[in-house]
Protein backbone atom coordinates (compact mmCIF):
# COMPACT_ATOMS: atom_id res chain seq x y z
CA UNK A 1 0.00 0.00 0.00
CA UNK A 2 2.97 2.34 0.25
CA UNK A 3 3.29 4.97 -2.11
CA UNK A 4 -0.42 4.39 -3.38
CA UNK A 5 -1.28 7.68 -1.85
CA UNK A 6 -3.81 6.54 1.04
CA UNK A 7 -2.90 7.06 5.00
CA UNK A 8 -1.19 3.51 5.96
CA UNK A 9 -3.30 2.14 8.93
CA UNK A 10 -1.62 -0.64 11.55
CA UNK A 11 -3.73 -3.25 9.43
CA UNK A 12 -1.27 -2.14 6.38
CA UNK A 13 1.36 -3.63 8.49
CA UNK A 14 2.28 -7.15 8.90
CA UNK A 15 1.89 -9.17 11.27
CA UNK A 16 3.61 -8.23 14.24
CA UNK A 17 3.80 -5.03 14.06
CA UNK A 18 4.71 -2.40 16.67
CA UNK A 19 1.07 -0.61 16.05
CA UNK A 20 -2.45 -1.87 17.49
CA UNK A 21 -4.41 -2.49 15.13
CA UNK A 22 -6.41 -0.21 13.32
CA UNK A 23 -4.53 2.53 14.40
CA UNK A 24 -3.37 5.63 11.83
CA UNK A 25 -0.26 6.75 12.31
CA UNK A 26 -1.06 11.21 11.56
CA UNK A 27 3.04 11.36 9.86
CA UNK A 28 1.23 9.32 7.01
CA UNK A 29 -0.94 13.03 6.75
CA UNK A 30 0.75 15.62 4.49
CA UNK A 31 -1.10 17.56 5.71
CA UNK A 32 -0.76 16.63 9.50
CA UNK A 33 2.90 17.71 8.95
CA UNK A 34 2.23 20.68 7.42
CA UNK A 35 -0.11 22.11 9.89
CA UNK A 36 2.08 20.82 13.03
CA UNK A 37 5.19 22.54 11.34
CA UNK A 38 3.12 25.78 10.33
CA UNK A 39 2.27 25.88 14.49
CA UNK A 40 5.91 25.75 15.20
CA UNK A 41 7.14 28.37 13.04
CA UNK A 42 4.21 30.35 14.18
CA UNK A 43 5.21 30.27 17.14
CA UNK A 44 8.76 30.95 16.72
CA UNK A 45 7.64 33.85 14.50
CA UNK A 46 5.70 35.39 17.80
CA UNK A 47 8.81 35.24 19.79
CA UNK A 48 11.11 36.68 17.08
CA UNK A 49 8.66 39.59 16.65
CA UNK A 50 7.90 40.30 19.96
CA UNK A 51 10.66 42.86 20.49
CA UNK A 52 9.01 44.52 17.39
CA UNK A 53 5.83 45.43 19.14
CA UNK A 54 4.50 43.79 15.97
CA UNK A 55 2.32 40.59 16.14
CA UNK A 56 2.67 38.25 12.72
CA UNK A 57 -0.57 39.19 11.27
CA UNK A 58 0.73 43.25 11.66
CA UNK A 59 4.27 42.21 10.29
CA UNK A 60 1.87 40.49 7.68
CA UNK A 61 0.12 43.80 6.75
CA UNK A 62 3.13 46.13 6.93
CA UNK A 63 4.77 43.94 4.46
CA UNK A 64 1.86 43.33 1.77
CA UNK A 65 1.25 47.39 2.00
CA UNK A 66 5.26 47.62 1.13
CA UNK A 67 4.81 46.03 -1.62
CA UNK A 68 1.25 46.76 -2.96
CA UNK A 69 0.86 50.37 -1.47
CA UNK A 70 -2.76 51.64 -2.13
CA UNK A 71 -4.20 48.59 -1.46
CA UNK A 72 -8.15 48.13 0.12
CA UNK A 73 -9.07 46.81 3.29
CA UNK A 74 -10.53 43.82 1.28
CA UNK A 75 -7.93 43.08 -0.99
CA UNK A 76 -5.17 43.66 2.12
CA UNK A 77 -7.61 40.60 4.22
CA UNK A 78 -7.57 38.48 1.28
CA UNK A 79 -3.86 38.67 0.93
CA UNK A 80 -3.43 37.88 4.97
CA UNK A 81 -6.23 34.98 4.88
CA UNK A 82 -8.33 37.37 7.20
CA UNK A 83 -11.80 38.03 7.49
CA UNK A 84 -12.55 42.10 6.50
CA UNK A 85 -14.09 42.31 9.67
CA UNK A 86 -11.29 41.44 11.51
CA UNK A 87 -9.02 43.10 9.43
CA UNK A 88 -10.80 46.34 9.92
CA UNK A 89 -10.01 46.61 13.53
CA UNK A 90 -6.64 45.65 12.66
CA UNK A 91 -6.07 48.26 10.47
CA UNK A 92 -7.58 50.70 12.79
CA UNK A 93 -4.81 49.60 15.42
CA UNK A 94 -2.10 50.01 12.91
CA UNK A 95 -3.41 53.84 12.30
CA UNK A 96 -4.01 54.52 15.80
CA UNK A 97 -0.02 53.55 16.06
CA UNK A 98 0.42 56.00 13.06
CA UNK A 99 2.07 52.71 11.13
CA UNK A 100 -0.55 52.71 8.13
CA UNK A 101 -2.49 55.88 6.75
CA UNK A 102 -6.01 55.79 4.97
CA UNK A 103 -5.49 57.49 2.26
CA UNK A 104 -8.67 59.07 1.97
CA UNK A 105 -11.54 59.87 4.40
CA UNK A 106 -13.22 56.03 5.97
CA UNK A 107 -16.93 56.84 3.69
CA UNK A 108 -19.37 53.62 4.75
CA UNK A 109 -19.61 51.32 1.37
CA UNK A 110 -16.58 53.54 -0.44
CA UNK A 111 -12.65 51.88 -0.17
CA UNK A 112 -10.41 53.65 1.35
CA UNK A 113 -7.06 52.47 0.23
CA UNK A 114 -4.04 52.04 2.79
CA UNK A 115 -0.50 52.63 2.36
CA UNK A 116 2.52 52.23 5.29
CA UNK A 117 3.99 55.44 6.87
CA UNK A 118 6.94 56.09 7.42
CA UNK A 119 6.67 54.53 10.48
CA UNK A 120 5.41 51.33 9.33
CA UNK A 121 8.05 50.57 7.20
CA UNK A 122 10.77 51.09 9.96
CA UNK A 123 8.66 48.83 12.03
CA UNK A 124 8.70 46.30 9.04
CA UNK A 125 12.38 47.28 8.52
CA UNK A 126 13.20 46.52 12.52
CA UNK A 127 11.31 43.28 12.18
CA UNK A 128 12.46 41.83 8.32
CA UNK A 129 16.62 40.83 9.95
CA UNK A 130 14.84 39.14 12.67
CA UNK A 131 12.36 36.97 10.74
CA UNK A 132 15.42 36.52 7.96
CA UNK A 133 18.00 34.93 11.07
CA UNK A 134 14.59 32.88 12.48
CA UNK A 135 14.35 31.42 8.34
CA UNK A 136 17.78 30.70 8.15
CA UNK A 137 18.17 28.57 11.52
CA UNK A 138 14.74 26.45 10.10
CA UNK A 139 15.62 26.67 6.04
CA UNK A 140 19.84 27.00 6.15
CA UNK A 141 20.64 23.29 6.16
CA UNK A 142 18.97 23.33 2.47
CA UNK A 143 20.32 23.64 -0.39
CA UNK A 144 19.48 26.14 -2.87
CA UNK A 145 17.90 23.45 -4.81
CA UNK A 146 15.88 22.47 -2.05
CA UNK A 147 14.93 25.81 -1.10
CA UNK A 148 14.04 26.80 -4.67
CA UNK A 149 12.04 23.55 -5.10
CA UNK A 150 10.32 23.95 -2.10
CA UNK A 151 9.15 27.28 -3.07
CA UNK A 152 7.70 25.72 -5.74
CA UNK A 153 5.99 23.16 -4.20
CA UNK A 154 4.24 25.79 -1.74
CA UNK A 155 3.08 27.77 -3.97
CA UNK A 156 1.96 25.07 -6.31
CA UNK A 157 -0.15 23.81 -3.08
CA UNK A 158 -1.29 27.50 -2.10
CA UNK A 159 -2.24 28.68 -5.36
CA UNK A 160 -5.39 26.24 -5.62
CA UNK A 161 -6.30 25.88 -1.82
CA UNK A 162 -6.06 29.95 -1.44
CA UNK A 163 -7.48 30.37 -4.89
CA UNK A 164 -10.48 28.17 -3.73
CA UNK A 165 -10.95 28.19 -0.12
CA UNK A 166 -14.84 30.21 0.88
CA UNK A 167 -13.35 30.48 4.27
CA UNK A 168 -10.85 32.97 3.28
CA UNK A 169 -9.24 33.14 7.29
CA UNK A 170 -6.12 31.92 8.30
CA UNK A 171 -6.05 28.90 10.22
CA UNK A 172 -5.73 30.49 13.90
CA UNK A 173 -8.33 32.60 12.82
CA UNK A 174 -10.67 29.55 13.34
CA UNK A 175 -12.04 28.24 16.03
Amino acid sequence: MAGSGSPRTASDEPAGGDAPAGRIDPDQFLGYRIVRLAAALERQFKRDLAATGLTPRQFSVLAVLAQRPSITVADLARAVLTTPQSMAALVDGLEQRGLLVRSAARQRGVAAPLAPTPAGLAALARAAPRIARSEAAVFGHLTEQQHDALNRVLTDLEDPTLDGDDDDRAPSDRA
